[in-house]
């Protein structure tokens, strides 16, 4: 006789259960294998379920990892003075503004500036004002501060011509060391520690110095910041202060984030090169010019730079709009998915000490700048000067030669979730891969068997009706 396709099916597959309860003799055994079966077959489903679940939730690890190296590249170092403008430096015509002058760059300061700066006599500039000039002439000159530079220990080994300098709207002209496009050109440290890096002492001149305390700084010393060289100096976010008087150690640690895209994490794969960063401040720039049409200072472009009227009146403007829509991602600036940041954790030691004060003194005393009315520049040897008020002694270094990598992995792969349904089959019903092929080899006959059936009985029926 010749067996049923059901009970041919689930006599030969490896799914078990089903045999057990065709091949076993009498209802109560057939019974308690149904029983066996249904509950093996809801525990399989109930996990089948929460495994696909946990998966869809797309959740991740993060693994750290520490490489030691042999060297490593030395970061990006942007240092700034909060004095802006030099007082002997300032016109006797643009003395009287100064509180003014000061206001002015306050507002050039895209990440916090105040938009309730009184301005005062607007008639009092001259439209041709050229306040880029004016802040290069009469702001910060690392030539006439940088007492001494030495690089991996060697004295005076670097000087003013191994920084580029940049201006910064809420600190005026600042001054980078070790940024250059050429990965073959940038300095690489290869010993731990002190002294070992970036030493600099330098002069921040308190005597020269000219904020108000109506406008701009009420510090005196450097801020600097430590960042990737392709990065811009978000010096006012990120800075660290160090003050005069002291001796500061930077101890600088590499850590590099690998985050994984959509749809685990927030990141996008994007091209090389690109930073969001540099995102923001183009998108940031491009508002103003479409509002404006011109460039504020402290950006680079073909518009022609603001005017100092465009600069109080429409800039501050396009800045408050461009807040509002920055909060909106109306920049459309994805996060990269690979970044590399450097932290600095500072030590500080008084400086100099008393017993060497005096030997400070005779050898840096000529150190102060002074412009006789023609214009002239020479330097005063006085001794009398505070020295504790205007040293500041920098050591930039890498503690360790190693990088940390923070690492986001896959809490579940695909290849995981599979390896896991198939132990829960496994584990539940016997089933395997083969098994899934066996049922579609039996859906295939039954169907076929459906159809083949169908049309012999509409066969039978014209025959039994010839005369109809």
């Amino acid at each position: 006789m010749k067996l049923d396709l059901e009970r041919e099916f689930a006599e030969n597959t490896s799914l078990h259960g089903l045999a057990r309860i065709f091949q076993s003799a009498g209802v109560i055994l057939k019974v308690i294998w149904s029983v066996i079966f249904l509950a093996a077959f809801g525990l399989f489903i109930w996990q089948f379920s929460e495994r696909i679940t946990a998966y869809l939730k797309f959740d991740y690890n993060t693994l750290i990892e520490v490489e030691h190296q042999s060297k490593l590249t030395f970061p990006g170092v942007t240092i700034c003075n909060y004095n802006r403008f030099y007082n002997s430096r300032i016109s006797e015509e643009y003395q009287k503004h100064l509180d003014r002058l000061l206001g002015f760059a306050d507002i050039l300061n895209y990440y916090d500036a105040s938009f309730e700066t009184t301005w005062g006599d607007q008639s009092a500039w001259d439209d041709e004002f050229d306040f880029e000039q004016f802040a290069a002439q009469s702001g910060f000159r690392l030539n006439d501060s940088l007492l001494r530079c030495d690089w991996k220990g060697k004295k005076d080994s670097c000087s003013a011509d191994n920084f580029t300098a940049i201006f910064i709207p809420d600190y005026g002209i600042c001054y980078q060391f070790n940024i250059d496009d050429k990965d073959e050109n940038r300095l690489r440290q290869t010993l731990p520690g002190a002294e070992n890096g970036l030493s600099i002492l330098m002069d921040i001149n308190q005597e020269e110095y000219t904020e108000t305390f109506k406008q701009g700084h009420h510090e005196a010393g450097l801020k600097f910041v430590v960042h990737h060289w392709n990065d811009p100096p978000l010096v006012e976010t990120l800075g660290l202060a160090i003050p005069p008087g002291f001796h500061t150690y930077a101890a600088v640690r590499k850590k590099k984030y690998e985050s994984l895209p959509k749809p685990w994490g927030k990141c996008e794969s994007v091209k090389d090169g690109y930073n969001k960063k540099d995102c923001l401040g183009d998108c940031r720039l491009d508002h103003i010019v479409r509002s404006c049409d011109c460039r504020p200072l402290g950006y680079t472009g073909d518009t022609e730079t603001c005017t100092p009227d465009q600069q109080t009146d429409c800039v501050a403007k396009a800045l408050q709009e461009y807040r509002l829509l920055a909060s909106s991602d109306a920049c459309n600036c994805p996060t990269q998915c690979t970044e590399i940041v450097y932290t600095a954790s500072l030590s500080m030691t008084s400086f100099p000490s008393d017993q060497l004060e005096q030997e400070y003194l005779k050898n840096y005393e000529t150190f102060i700048e002074v412009v006789d009315d023609e214009g002239n520049s020479s330097f005063s040897t006085s001794g009398e000067r505070n020295l504790r008020k205007n040293l500041v002694y920098l050591d930039v270094y890498f503690d360790e030669l190693s990088e940390t990598r923070f690492k986001q992995v896959e809490a579940m792969s695909f290849s995981a979730l599979l390896s896991d349904l198939g132990g829960q089959m496994g584990l539940f019903l016997g089933m395997s891969a083969i098994t899934a092929a066996e049922v579609l080899e039996y859906l295939g006959r039954k169907i076929f068997r459906f159809f083949k059936g169908k049309g012999s009985n509409d066969n039978k029926v014209m025959e039994l009706n010839p005369f109809a």
